[in-house]
């Protein structure tokens, strides 16, 4: 009989496709979710502040199983909410206000957004965020935050390169020369 042997045949092709379906499919669901658009209403989840009243760039998380984004008014905010012990962990995406697609640091474009992880990071430079603190300077680009870095001084540093030191210390009690 030969239908037994195709049967068989068509039965094990179906067993080895059957999990490269499912990573597919888990592949698309862990896409993360796209930035929220930031509205006049956004309120700053540390300083309770409306993020329209603060210049530089801004940060906002997208907590699994919640709605709402939680805006940030800084950056350095943003960092400091990934590396703090109470803050939820399940985040579905960060993203930062994109520098790179502005001309005016201070004044970013609050429609471009780029993952945090995947952003270049000028720390140290001599600009200040909004909340008139240090604040490191998010680029999708690597060549416009080196030319950033030359114009602004600071040091370049991805996401997983930026360590609690140089965001929850604040740099007026961190010794000279260590920025």
């Amino acid at each position: 009989m030969r239908t037994r042997p195709i049967l068989r045949s068509v039965l094990i092709a179906a067993a080895l496709l059957l999990p490269l379906a499912a990573c597919k499919q888990e592949k698309a669901e862990g896409a993360p979710p796209p930035p929220a658009t930031l509205t006049a209403d956004a309120i700053g989840h540390y300083c309770g502040m409306n993020l329209a009243d603060h210049p530089g760039p801004k940060g906002q998380i997208l907590v699994k199983g919640q709605e709402k984004p939680i805006w940030l008014s800084s950056v350095r905010d943003t960092f400091a909410f990934t590396m703090l012990p109470e803050e939820p962990k399940e985040i579905g995406a960060i993203y930062v206000t994109d520098v790179a697609k502005a001309s005016d640091p201070a004044a970013p474009d609050m429609t471009a957004w780029v993952e945090a992880r995947q952003a270049w990071y000028v720390l140290g430079s001599r600009l200040r965020g909004g909340m008139g603190e240090a604040e490191p300077y998010p680029f999708s680009d690597k060549v416009a935050a080196e030319r950033f870095a030359a114009a602004n001084g600071g040091t370049l540093l991805r996401f997983a390169d930026v360590h609690e030191d140089r965001i929850l210390t604040p740099p007026a009690t961190m010794a000279e020369g260590e920025q």
